[in-house]
């Protein structure tokens, strides 16, 4: 799948989750959708739910594209015993095709110059999709979180999803929209 199609099939609201075997890259729609907020009054929010984790070290450094590799890597990991991969290596391919052409990046926190948390995401005009997290560190994918929001609305960002929704990332401030919304959004982040 070459780079366009796979930026048209974003542009449409889809995201990939591959499932070991399927002979395609399966592509879906979630409905709702999560995004996060990246207005002033939405990242405070989300600075208030984590400052316990911001306060917990001193030194928390975000970095992008650091070490895309690794971090892309790290987030294919299964969590848990039971858990599934989706994150395969035809998805790190398509990663890392959208890395050379200027669409995927990773969002890293450092803590004394080791690697604490990482996610990978796709950017397309003012839009981006955080697609997968990892963390090593207490604490750090809060801090990431929270760092992440604040400089994708530093560099003029509108749109933040993140598809689906876990307890933790609602706790965090993740919202769920009905889909027309999110298409609503997505259209004029890309606009």
């Amino acid at each position: 799948m070459d780079v366009a199609t796979i930026l048209g099939l974003y542009a449409q609201g889809l995201f990939p989750m591959d499932e070991p075997g399927a002979p395609d890259l399966p592509w879906w729609a979630a409905d709702p959708r999560t995004v996060f907020g990246l207005d002033a009054p939405a990242r405070a929010g989300v600075r208030r739910r984590v400052r316990r984790s911001l306060a917990a070290r001193e030194g928390w450094e975000l970095r992008v594209d650091g070490a895309f590799d690794e971090v892309v890597t790290a987030c294919a990991r299964p969590r848990g015993p039971h858990d599934g991969v989706w994150l395969t290596p035809r998805m790190h391919e398509l990663y890392r095709a959208l890395h050379a052409a200027g669409h995927a990046h990773t969002f890293e926190v450092w803590l004394d110059d080791g690697l604490a948390a990482g996610l990978v995401g796709v950017t397309i005009g003012r839009a981006a999709m955080l697609e997968s997290m990892f963390h090593r560190v207490p604490h750090a994918g809060n801090v990431l979180v929270s760092l992440t929001l604040d400089a994708l609305a530093a560099s003029g960002y509108e749109l933040c999803d993140i598809q689906t929704a876990t307890d933790h990332t609602l706790f965090l401030g993740a919202v769920q929209i009905p889909r027309e919304e999110y298409e609503r959004r997505l259209c004029a982040a890309l606009g």
